[in-house]
């Protein structure tokens, strides 16, 4: 598995269960590739058994949720 990227296209976070948006202010590591994010989505999901998501920064610069994994 590759370090998270500073500032790739696609980002991994811990999911809210009570969300209606998703965040701007959220941090979380980002990376290049999506299947880089969705694999240490997984090891994170294994490692803390708490859900996380997957999204991609989308051109007009806000995350667009990919998909909740756990």
């Amino acid at each position: 598995m590759s370090d998270p990227s500073p500032r790739g296209r696609y980002r991994v976070r811990p999911a809210d269960q009570n969300e209606t948006t998703v965040p701007n202010e959220v941090t979380g590591p980002t990376f290049d590739h999506r299947d880089e994010a969705e694999r240490y989505a997984h090891s994170l999901v294994l490692a803390h058994q708490t859900p996380v998501v997957v999204e991609k920064l989308a051109p007009a610069g806000c995350w667009l949720q990919l998909g909740i994994i756990g």
